[in-house]
């Protein structure tokens, strides 16, 4: 019961902070990676709700971006409450939705909740479209994402940007 409560405490008190969004945000941003702290996601199967809302409120707080270059599933999905210019997908990426589980039923209701308030609006349409969260995987492709988000850049411009202009001079 203690932790149960904690754990609601933490999830309203993260909801207060990872809602904010601004009204550049709602225009299709560029993006460009340089030599900024990217996060490449790829793979990752989710985990605890807690954790990834407060590791996307680190990430956000430190300007850091997030690369989608593979499968982003469950409570990982919440690096989409990141501002649109600070996140990109390649043609790898993909995102499964799901509706939170091993909390109890009140602490799974209310992580659900959390998850919704906190995901842009194009994501609980697209949620919405399939009938909700349900305890099976729904998918969004790249194809989906990308109609929201920008294509990062290549990894070879990425690369290019990311040299000092010490090492682009040749020295």
């Amino acid at each position: 019961m203690k932790t149960t409560v904690k754990f609601l405490a933490a999830l309203g008190l993260m909801g207060a902070m990872v809602s904010t969004s601004s009204a550049g945000e709602l225009l299709r941003p560029r993006i460009t990676l340089g030599t900024a702290n990217v996060k490449t996601i790829s793979g990752d199967r989710g985990g605890y709700v807690i954790d990834y809302a407060i590791r996307a409120l680190k990430l956000r707080r430190s300007g850091g971006f997030v690369r989608f270059d593979g499968a982003c599933d469950s409570a990982c999905t919440l690096y989409l409450s990141m501002p649109k210019s600070k996140i990109c997908v390649t043609r790898n990426a993909s995102f499964g939705f799901h509706l939170p589980y091993g909390a109890g039923a009140r602490g799974n209701q209310v992580a659900a909740n959390f998850m919704m308030k906190n995901y842009p609006g194009w994501v609980r349409g697209w949620i919405a479209k399939r009938g909700g969260l349900k305890n099976s995987i729904a998918t969004m492709t790249y194809a989906d994402a990308s109609r929201f988000l920008p294509t990062c850049p290549s990894a070879q411009r990425t690369t290019i940007a990311s040299l000092s202009p010490t090492r682009l001079r040749g020295g």
